[in-house]
């Protein structure tokens, strides 16, 4: 059976780039760097970008802060009445969070306290709380709290410093979580269930309490909250009444739910940045040595393609022959590199994690969000394999169009 043309020049393109495994390598394993490089920045901002998304579907529709001296401060409750008279608005919520700065086992860490008016607030499917165990707060609720994922496996794998109660090497139901941070603020709190979600990067280091005890751990007036959650009948009306809030109420920030999802997308997309920047260099790099190295033709190669010319073969199949080696090592550097850029993502971007989620102390058991979709593998391998080729066309052509001649006498 008579082996087709193009695959007989597959074939013979592979053999040559096995016999010339020094030159394959110099180059594939560059690429794999480049390619592993840009894939898991992808995957991991990918992941991030997701998760911004499927975390405005629960986020309020218009959020509103006080603002004291140009900073974002506390703001009355006594706004609340007035904003719920107008136009599309359907309920608002006040709210008291904050951070905790603390030490765990000498590292620096930070988690979130959220004070909710339990009166008030209505838990539904737009939350992503889902309760793994225990059971969520209801009205009435002192000194109890829910806790992320995050904060029960953090807490569970301190000893000593007074930092908690437990019976069990992490904190579970029915423990007790006593906090005091570096800046003095002391609270104790019943452990009355524990949240997992499908969007981690908003509940893991959550702590909910009732806004009660939110105020009297962060020394609010009774009468102050850290922002105040609006929502509207309808999505569309957001922007109309975060409009009409900032025309009604002078140092306020207003901020929508699209604003606050485009804040974290900004946010994660300046340190795939970093990354993009790296990747670039790298391919740079490796596009040079790609030039470098097909440009240079050895006398044994010259002499290779005189001898194949001389018996019959044209300019076209030795230039196709090169790209094909070029191909085959875009193929293969990319495949591998964008493998391996997965798995490390998968792995959770060991050594670089912090970077990646950019809190790593404040969420320690916090998983790198990955997402992969069929569009990114397309444009991975369009990067990987288009600029090899690239600039690899012109070093093919003076490949093809060599004497036979001259080639074999030297």
């Amino acid at each position: 059976m008579k082996i087709p043309k193009h695959v007989s020049l597959w074939l013979m393109a592979a053999q040559d780039l096995r016999r010339y495994k020094a030159k394959t390598l110099a180059i594939v394993v560059p690429l794999i760097l480049v390619m592993a490089t840009s894939s898991f920045m992808m995957f991991t901002r990918g992941g991030f970008v997701k998760d911004a998304g499927i975390a405005r579907a629960f986020l309020p529709d218009v959020t509103v802060q006080g603002i004291h001296g140009g900073r974002v401060g506390e703001i009355s409750i006594d706004l609340k009445p007035r904003i719920e008279e107008i136009a599309h608005v359907k309920r608002v919520i006040p709210r008291v969070w904050g951070y905790l700065p603390l030490t765990i086992d000498e590292v620096d860490a930070s988690f979130t306290l959220m004070g909710l008016d339990l009166n008030n607030f209505i838990p539904s499917e737009r939350l992503p709380w889902a309760i793994e165990r225990g059971f969520f707060l209801v009205p009435g609720d002192r000194n109890k709290a829910v806790l992320g994922n995050g904060v029960a496996l953090s807490f569970g794998a301190v000893v000593g410093d007074m930092l908690y109660f437990a019976d069990e090497d992490t904190l579970d139901v029915g423990d007790t979580l006593q906090i005091e941070d570096t800046l003095g603020n002391k609270g104790e709190f019943e452990v009355v269930g524990i949240l997992n979600s499908d969007v981690q990067v908003y509940s893991t280091d959550l702590i909910i309490c009732a806004i009660e005890d939110a105020r009297s751990f962060f020394g609010y007036a009774e009468n102050q909250a850290s922002d105040l959650l609006v929502y509207t009948d309808a999505p569309e009306n957001a922007d109309m009444v975060a409009w009409e809030i900032t025309r009604l109420f002078k140092n306020t920030r207003v901020l929508t739910s699209k604003a606050l999802t485009d804040l974290v997308k900004e946010a994660f997309g300046r340190r795939g940045g970093t990354f993009q920047a790296m990747w670039l260099i790298l391919l740079v790099t490796v596009l040079l040595l790609v030039w470098a190295q097909s440009a240079h033709i050895s006398v044994d190669v010259s002499k290779e393609i005189g001898i194949l010319k001389a018996v019959g073969w044209q300019t076209g199949e030795i230039i196709e022959i090169r790209m094909m080696e070029s191909l085959i090592m875009g193929l293969t550097g990319t495949s591998i590199g964008v493998l391996v850029g997965f798995v490390y993502a998968l792995m959770g971007t060991p050594g670089i994690s912090g970077y990646c989620i950019g809190c790593a102390s404040i969420y320690p058991k916090f998983p790198v969000p990955v997402h992969c979709d069929l569009q990114s593998i397309v444009l991975l391998f369009i990067l990987g394999v288009m600029p090899l080729m690239g600039v690899s066309a012109i070093p093919a052509w003076l490949a093809g169009i060599i004497d036979p001649d001259e080639a074999i006498r030297s």
